[in-house]
């Protein structure tokens, strides 16, 4: 029997934050479906969260592919954070979400990786010129901040992106001990140098870790996979990714998930689970009661 391939087929250990907006049993809803709780599928328990009502995203009002995504409304600081985590190098990130049209969006942040001395801090950005209409100034960015007290960010732009174009998209970001690759729907291509020991503590998805320059757009998933990813892992990540959202034709031509969503058997991921003898029994059963192996 062949099941789709999820996250949570990873090696034990190596997914550490999962955010599915499909999942409605990961959401705690507040007033008017304002998302005030947005849980973690990887077993890390780094969940979302904001106390702030005025900082809620909304769930369900709008889709991408006929799922539900959590909206958010481009406020000066509409966003759900972790107050502590551990992100370090090596690690791979990836967003799916929607970049609205908006003429107001000056800079629309989709997350923030920071530390509270506010270096080694990533971030993913649009930014536009306001006029509503694509420009020269309308770009799509990933800033970082290197180790070792750098006050200025370092910045790389997506060339050819337009910020402001209504159109669903999926970014990733592998970040090595001393390298940045990042990609725009699985085409276009930044890379850059991060010196290694990249360490962070604090994640914020919808702002800037300082409650600015909220997103305008919608959140699907969000996915941080830390201790360094097999090119394997990535095409299926990719794959899972791409097929979800609406936007395998993305995939260049020979994606080995070009034609269809990835999936293992069960022979496959039984023998995978029992080779990974660092994972616990609990731990072990729980993942396997998540992907329906037991009930």
């Amino acid at each position: 029997m062949a099941n789709l391939w999820n996250p949570l087929y990873l090696p034990y250990g190596s997914l550490t934050n999962w955010y599915d907006s499909t999942d409605t049993t990961t959401l705690t809803l507040s007033t008017n479906d304002t998302v005030a709780d947005w849980r973690d599928k990887s077993y890390k328990a780094n969940n979302l969260s904001e106390a702030d009502f005025a900082d809620l995203p909304v769930y369900g009002t709008t889709n991408i592919n006929g799922l539900s995504t959590i909206d958010f409304d481009d406020g000066a600081a509409i966003n759900l954070d972790i107050p502590e985590t551990s992100i370090e190098s090596p690690f791979y990130i990836l967003f799916a979400g929607f970049q609205n049209d908006n003429s107001t969006t000056v800079r629309s942040t989709y997350f923030d990786i920071s530390n509270t001395s506010d270096v080694d801090r990533l971030v993913l950005r649009l930014t536009g010129d306001g006029t509503g209409s694509p420009g020269a100034n309308d770009l799509s960015q990933v800033l970082y901040k290197e180790t070792g007290g750098t006050t200025g960010f370092t910045t790389i732009n997506f060339s050819g992106v337009s910020a402001m174009d209504d159109q669903t998209v999926i970014y990733t970001a592998n970040v090595t001990t001393t390298s940045l690759t990042a990609q725009y729907n699985l085409s276009e291509t930044v890379i850059g140098t991060i010196p290694a020991g990249f360490a962070a503590n604090k994640l914020t998805l919808g702002a800037s870790n300082n409650e600015s320059n909220g997103l305008n757009g919608q959140a699907g998933e969000f996915i941080i996979v830390q201790g360094g990813i097999t090119t394997d892992d990535v095409r299926k990540l990719e794959g899972y990714t791409a097929w979800k959202w609406g936007l395998e034709a993305k995939l260049p031509g020979d994606h080995p998930y070009k034609t269809a969503a990835p999936t293992v058997t069960d022979v496959e991921f039984r023998n995978k689970l029992y080779e990974t003898s660092t994972e616990e029994g609990s731990s072990r059963f729980r993942r396997l009661f998540a992907l329906g192996y037991v009930g």
